[in-house]
């Protein structure tokens, strides 16, 4: 039974083995987790330290630049209390973002009505997942999801083993079908001014879903600039929710940026904020 954050790091590092990370090493003063992407932001330090000062930073260095030249420090809020970013802005460390991990308490679960079908996509529907993932996420952070979703593809393929067996890749896609069940919920005021947007099928949002016997983990949540803020969102949150559910799967969790978009959408739903976390690199 997963029953704090601690825990949870362990569920959540032990599906990751074999997809997401390739090995941890431990160190003296740090664990070193070494991601499947070379040059992935996901190589990171964990200390394992309670004092600032402990924490050697030459050695993590060392251990992380043959594979990922930026240093990357990951804090838990013990970490934080306990007066770590500012030993590591001395030393010539930046704050790189917050990770939220949030969890959702079934007690409190909120449902919201869907308009609109949703789409569980496999192999064959793959392309349209990354095309909009790709495009959200590089305009969104500047950076291109291409490796990211490639190992989405592979698990969802059976091609990469995790260290745990009941790994799945799940997806999910919003098309634009039916001019009829969308004119309402895009606000569009005639048929005629929408028409060439649900041409087609046209995918307009996706989001994905690892999910083990314990665990369900939501993630990639995009969706193409014209077409926010129209419930899509919502949208995929309750058939991934509903998804778990049918399996009775008794831990739902995602990681999203502090009180962005995904993050005050999972808190509509019912997610709670277990812990955030601190990311930080090199300067240079």
């Amino acid at each position: 039974m997963i029953k704090n954050f601690k825990d949870l790091w362990q569920a959540h590092t032990e599906w990751c083995q074999g997809i997401l990370i390739r090995e941890i090493k431990s160190l003296k003063s740090s664990d070193i987790y070494i991601g499947n992407v070379p040059d992935a932001w996901f190589n990171f330090a964990l200390p394992k330290v309670g004092k600032p000062a402990d924490l050697d930073l030459k050695e993590i260095k060392k251990a992380l630049s043959p594979i990922n030249p930026a240093t990357t420090i990951y804090l838990w809020e013990k970490h934080r209390k306990a007066g770590f970013p500012n030993f590591l802005k001395e030393n010539e460390y930046q704050s790189f973002g917050t990770d939220t991990w949030m969890v959702l308490e079934l007690g409190g679960l909120k449902k919201f009505k869907v308009d609109f079908p949703v789409e569980h996509i496999g192999l064959s529907k793959f392309p349209d997942y990354v095309k909009v993932t790709n495009k959200v996420f590089k305009e969104e952070g500047g950076y291109d999801d291409r490796p990211y979703n490639e190992i989405c593809r592979q698990v969802l393929a059976g091609k990469r083993e995790s260290k745990t067996p009941s790994l799945s890749a799940e997806f999910f896609m919003v098309y634009k079908q039916s001019l009829k069940t969308c004119l309402k919920a895009d606000g569009f005021k005639s048929l005629t001014e929408s028409k060439e947007v649900y041409k087609g099928g046209k995918p307009v949002s996706g989001a994905g879903l690892f999910l083990t016997k314990e665990a369900g983990y939501f993630h990639n949540t995009a969706t193409f600039k014209p077409y926010r803020k129209k419930g899509y969102h919502t949208a995929l949150m309750q058939e991934r929710i509903n998804f778990c559910l049918k399996r009775k799967i008794p831990l739902l969790y995602s990681i999203v940026e502090y009180k962005k978009a995904s993050f005050r959408n999972l808190e509509r739903f019912g997610f709670k904020t277990w812990q955030v976390c601190e990311l930080f690199t090199l300067k240079s």
